[in-house]
């Protein structure tokens, strides 16, 4: 054993004879400086947004067309929640002006298509003026570029929770349904994924200065794989 010393880092060398060879093994002494482990983010894990069938028929297909065809990914979970009659759709679009063809149909036999309009820009909430939606009843939303530059079309579903479901969520909100950051806070509880990412969106744009509602966002965007490079962009200006 002897101890070996450069410059700036002190080093203790041990020979060890293994058999037929040996080894060099060397530790750092006392003092030596070395680099800290890079911190690893937990993202946290909040079961219940995405309610597709695990067997059978996904109803996230219509017409042909899937969820994640081309460069079109849509925001949202192949079935999820909403609370709200006029839920907003979300997904990616890097400018403003792309259009896109946006669809709503009821998901029954019979009836097909509800609703369809042309929306710019990467978001689209239903209006309150077009065919109503019942609570209990599930809609397809397709969204389609019209320029075939910007991919295929895309789709996925959504349930208008009723019965039950909805009088716990009416209680939980005490009859006045809203944006505030206690009606996100329901929402994220309930699994609604529209009415809760509609709510921390319009609380980070009314009041960008409050770091909880990035991360309220974030801890939502972090339940799906398509949506998780949007957390990390919420996370960082938390940590701004």
């Amino acid at each position: 054993m002897s101890i070996l010393k450069n410059r700036n880092i002190p080093l203790l060398v041990l020979s060890l004879t293994l058999g037929t060879g040996s080894a060099l093994l060397t530790l750092p002494v006392h003092g030596q400086a070395t680099s800290p482990p890079k911190p690893v983010r937990v993202r946290p894990q909040l079961e219940g947004f995405d309610i597709e069938p695990k067997s059978g028929k996904a109803p996230t297909q219509i017409g042909g067309a899937s969820r994640g065809i081309g460069g079109l990914t849509l925001y949202a979970p192949k079935l999820g929640k909403a609370y709200t009659l006029t839920p907003t759709f979300t997904w990616s679009s890097d400018d403003e002006t792309t259009e896109f063809i946006f669809r709503l149909s009821v998901l029954s036999t019979g009836r097909g298509q509800l609703f369809e309009t042309k929306v710019n820009g990467g978001h689209f909430t239903y209006p309150a003026d077009a065919p109503a939606l019942m609570p209990g009843s599930t809609y397809v939303w397709m969204v389609t570029p019209t320029n075939d530059m910007f991919g295929g079309p895309a789709s996925a579903s959504v349930l208008i929770v009723g019965g039950a479901e909805r009088e716990a969520v009416e209680a939980a909100l005490h009859g006045k349904p809203g944006m505030s950051a206690a009606d996100a806070k329901v929402y994220t509880d309930k699994r609604l994924w529209y009415d809760a990412l509609a709510a921390y969106t319009n609380l980070i744009s009314s009041e960008p200065g409050h770091p909880e509602y990035y991360k309220g966002r974030a801890d939502l965007y972090d339940q799906l794989p398509q949506t998780q490079a949007l957390a990390d962009s919420d996370l960082a200006k938390v940590q701004h």
